[in-house]
């Protein structure tokens, strides 16, 4: 959303409001600290969040504008000193659904990737950005989405027929280089992207369409599955736990699991949640195999068995804030309940993860050499 014009008077009463009934609350303790807040207005010899005082003086949700660079310039045009925030640790990989972010500020700056394409893969995190909108449209870009959730997002390349290279090439092996897919909306120039959500890639078609010159040609679309959406999807369970026979050795459990990695090959739109559950299915088993019985974060047994007689162990991406969706054994652990809880919300759960990072490509890279 466009920041409408406000007067600076309503921006000076808004510092008086976020002294007065917002400073000294617990939620704002320590928020000089918090990744959120990256620049801050420097008033009354203290600090005040830019983005929450703009949102005070406007009566705009905070999640309905973007940061950075053009909250910071609103603010400067009123006269306010802008400053950056400190920081002692690298940025997180987290971003919130339905919230507009600047695109330079709040994602490059931070994490990297080019500025301009449509398909940005970062060399600082492991992540792929996409960004989708109505002015792709002019190069034979269309993106949708299905009642399902699943995402028809195109590739890359304006002119000619698409090929599976760069930023295709980075989508279809995303899993393989244990790359989450962060996907953006472009709300218009200035505006900002809004956050849709972590995906992963079920599999990609080839469809005819036209490049920016009005020429035929082929185009590479790739379907995409929100990974909190096959946790959710219970419906899949049934069917294809009954279809689902684990193979008799590890070894055997192992292959397939690599062999499903991935964004896979060709595949209908229609099929790509049924493709995604099926995946995650044989490569928890393997996993959760290779564990032993054991977690492999903290190497206790598993807190107990399930009716079928394998231990209950939970399935964790390394690189990843979610954790649905198929995954690669590169990139993934079977740990207990607790160790789980500890990592995502746990005071020690960044190291706590990076030591069941190390561990899974111990294990791992032992099996390849083997």
């Amino acid at each position: 959303m466009k920041l409408p014009p406000v007067k600076t008077e309503l921006l000076e009463r808004a510092l008086k409001q976020f002294d007065g009934s917002f400073r000294g609350l617990p939620e704002w303790k320590g928020w000089m600290n918090n990744q959120a807040h990256r620049y801050a207005i420097s008033a009354n010899n203290q600090m005040y969040p830019a983005k929450k005082i703009v949102s005070l003086a406007t009566g705009i949700s905070v999640g309905h504008f973007s940061g950075g660079q053009p909250t910071n310039s609103y603010l400067k045009r009123h006269g306010f000193t802008i400053v950056d925030l400190p920081r002692s640790s690298k940025p997180e990989l987290r971003f919130v659904v339905g919230q507009v972010y600047d695109r330079q500020t709040e994602i490059h700056d931070l994490f990297g990737g080019s500025r301009q394409s449509g398909i940005s893969p970062s060399a600082q995190a492991p992540a792929i950005f996409l960004f989708t909108g109505d002015s792709g449209e002019q190069y034979g870009y269309t993106d949708s989405t299905d009642d399902n959730g699943v995402v028809s997002y195109t590739g890359e390349g304006q002119t000619g027929d698409m090929t599976l290279t760069r930023g295709n090439l980075a989508i279809l092996q995303h899993a393989e280089a244990g790359r989450a897919l962060h996907l953006f909306k472009s709300l218009g120039k200035g505006v900002g992207q809004e956050y849709i959500g972590e995906f992963t890639g079920a599999s990609y078609e080839w469809r005819t369409g036209l490049d920016k010159r009005g020429q035929e040609r082929q185009i590479v679309v790739f379907n995409l599955v929100q990974t909190e959406t096959v946790a959710h999807r219970k419906d899949f369970e049934v069917q294809e736990d009954e279809m689902f026979v684990p193979p008799p050795t590890l070894e055997e459990a192992r292959a397939l699991a690599f062999a499903a990695a991935g964004t896979g090959g060709p595949g209908v739109k229609a099929a790509a949640m049924r493709t995604i559950y099926r995946r995650s299915k044989v490569i928890a088993n393997y996993v959760i195999r290779r564990s032993g019985g054991n977690c492999e974060s903290c190497q206790q047994p598993a807190p107990f068995m399930k009716k079928d007689g394998s231990p209950y162990l939970e399935p964790h991406h390394v690189n990843r804030v979610s954790d649905g969706g198929p995954d690669h054994p590169m990139y993934i652990g079977a740990i207990c309940p607790s160790c789980h809880r500890e990592i995502h919300h746990g005071l020690d759960g960044e190291s706590k993860n990076e030591a069941l990072k190390a561990y899974v490509k111990a294990v791992e890279s032992h099996k390849i050499s083997c």
